[in-house]
């Protein structure tokens, strides 16, 4: 009882420095004060569990949002809402709306053909170009008349596909032109090479061509429908009919691989592989692509809505893209690589980093079907939600390290260096006593703070973003964990980096009896870590580092997303959070006992 009274009698010692107690208030106010900033913060949430805006999200199956905004003419650089309202064929086009720049580029390219007569062999071919640009303009100006303001309405993917239409039909209707006149002048918007021009436009029967310009007929009606309506079950029936085409071109083309083969069996190694890859096309578009339009339409998933459920499918997709086309070489065929040699220095790291990547996607594609198949999102896909929130503030844990180091550091060098240190030894207690008293009490200071900022923050988390996210389990590969059992576990390992920050510098104190070098040694090796981890994330150092404290001292950093750490483990780095965890607390029980030992032993002459 005695030794409790007297670490009590500590803590409040401690906490009568106006500048410790002024740091510790701040720093467990940062636990609240952080989650209502960023509550504040415009674009960033609103409010825990449904929509947030943290990422932009493709817009359609297999096209990113900045290839299709690229694609529709967004330009690089500046504002797409600056400019003049564009007003073509009674249709008044905002520049905020997706294709006003599209528009306006084809004006002005029109302008520009027109003011240089020498561009085209003679002003017929200029009055073709000119009209082709007249056919992708009308088209644009019809999506700009339905699309108004967002550029991520998944319809904007189809002027990709329907100015294809409108070019292919133009060259069906203006199939009398002199060949070399009409290939000139579609060259400039669509480039094509003679002999499939001829091939497919010229030389075909009168037949083939009216039947082909009833097909574009159909197509083009069909994407105006879509656009039009805003018919998203139409838009699925379109893309699983494009994606079923894809299919058949693929297969035609192995067909002409196989042959060629027969014809020439030289040419079978190269072949070979390039029909393997075309094989892995469409297995990937039967077995994933098709599949998640298919269960976009069933569950009214539409793509270019910010919500987890699009979160989900796009990692699903993604990932299985990406499966298909790994694929671990033997050792043989690894050998044959020399810059898969210089890369991976070994086969057995080569087979670990592989497999490493391959067990990410596949957890990557387990977390997201289960979500899906739950309809309860893992947190993952709710970026603004309170559970994000905080595992990312797991990261406080570094500020209160930081906060040990100042108080242990402090804490012993101080007595020393204003001569208190022999009234402190006039007591009747034993010297172990005595310094495990002042340790267990700035060491209480700490963790308390941790602790109850923690706490304190996940409350404020779920007032700012939403209690019901807490209620949504987190995915393992073992199966649905509560977030509270998920999240406890890491909120008590990151006390790990606390109790080390503070044994080395509490350490320090004692060994060094000086409070300067005893703060400022640990935090300069503890920014010194970071950046060491952070330079070296890609580098084959890195792999000596996991033998060291080093990757270890910020534990935090294991749980957080797109950490370096993260991306250490990715790459198939061996970085095994238990053994980093028991390094630290057997170099933090070393540093106490080199504590104990100097004190108990050193003459006190001060």
């Amino acid at each position: 009882m005695d030794f409790l009274r007297q670490i009590k009698m500590d803590i409040m010692n401690i906490l009568r420095s106006r500048f410790i107690l002024i740091i510790c208030i701040l720093i467990l106010s940062a636990s609240v004060i952080f989650p209502v900033i960023d509550y504040f913060t415009p674009g960033d949430n609103n409010g825990g569990g449904g929509i947030v805006r943290p990422l932009p999200i493709p817009i359609e199956i297999g096209f990113s949002s900045k290839v299709v905004l690229d694609m529709i003419g967004y330009p690089r650089g500046i504002d797409i809402n600056q400019g003049d309202p564009i007003i073509v064929d009674g249709t008044k086009i905002e520049p905020d709306n997706p294709f006003y720049w599209q528009v306006n580029g084809i004006m002005q390219e029109k302008e520009a053909m027109e003011a240089d007569k020498n561009r085209f062999s003679g002003p017929d071919v200029l009055d073709l170009a000119l009209s082709i640009m007249d056919e992708e303009l009308k088209l644009y100006v019809h999506f700009a008349k339905f699309i108004t303001d967002d550029p991520m309405d998944y319809r904007i993917e189809l002027a990709w596909q329907g100015v294809q239409y409108v070019h292919e039909k133009f060259l069906h209707e203006h199939h009398d032109v002199e060949e070399e006149k009409l290939l000139e002048a579609v060259n400039t918007r669509m480039g094509i090479d003679p002999e499939t021009f001829k091939k497919k436009y010229i030389d075909i029967s009168p037949e083939e061509r009216l039947a082909a310009l009833d097909d574009l007929d159909d197509k083009l009606n069909t994407i105006y429908s879509v656009v039009e309506n805003n018919d998203f079950p139409k838009y699925i029936e379109l893309r699983i009919q494009q994606e079923n085409k894809v299919i058949e071109d693929l297969e035609q083309q192995i067909e002409i691989y196989e042959q060629t083969i027969i014809d020439d069996p030289s040419q079978e190694e190269v072949l070979s592989s390039i029909i393997e890859d075309l094989k892995r096309q469409i297995e990937l578009i039967k077995n994933n692509n098709i599949p998640i339009l298919e269960y976009r339409l069933e569950k009214n998933i539409i793509p270019g809505k910010d919500t987890w459920q699009n979160r989900a499918l796009n990692d699903i997709q993604n990932s299985r893209s990406q499966l298909i086309q790994m694929k671990i070489l033997s050792e043989e065929e690894f050998m044959k690589q020399p810059w898969l040699v210089e890369q991976y220095r070994s086969y057995q790291k080569y087979v670990s980093t592989l497999q490493a990547e391959i067990d990410n996607l596949n957890k990557t594609i387990f977390i997201a079907e289960r979500s899906l198949e739950s309809d309860k999102p893992d947190m993952k896909y709710i970026p603004g939600g309170a559970r994000n929130k905080t595992v990312r503030f797991l990261e406080y844990s570094t500020f209160v390290a930081l906060f040990a180091v100042l108080l242990g550091g402090w804490i012993i060098a101080s007595e020393f260096q204003q001569g208190t240190i022999r009234l402190l030894l006039i007591r009747p207690k034993t010297r172990v006593k005595i310094l495990m008293s002042k340790f267990l009490a700035a060491f209480l200071i700490c963790l308390v703070i941790y602790l109850a900022g923690s706490i304190l923050n996940l409350i404020t988390n779920g007032i700012c973003f939403g209690f019901s996210d807490y209620m949504y389990p987190n995915y393992t590969m073992s199966g649905a964990v509560n977030f509270f059992a998920y999240y406890l576990p890491k909120m008590i390992a990151c006390i790990t980096t606390i109790i080390f920050a503070f044994t080395v510098s509490f350490m320090l104190s004692v060994v060094v009896k000086n409070a300067a070098i005893a703060i400022a040694v640990p935090i300069a090796c503890f920014v010194g870590s970071n950046i060491l981890v952070n330079t070296f994330t890609y580098s084959r150092i890195i792999d000596w580092f996991v033998y060291t404290p080093i990757p270890y001292i910020q534990i935090s950093s294991f749980f957080v997303p797109y950490s370096s750490i993260q991306q250490i483990i990715q790459r198939g780095i061996s970085l095994s959070l238990t053994f980093g965890i028991i390094m630290l607390l057997v170099l933090s029980a070393l540093c106490t006992a080199v504590s104990i030992l100097v004190f108990k032993t050193r003459d006190i002459t001060n």
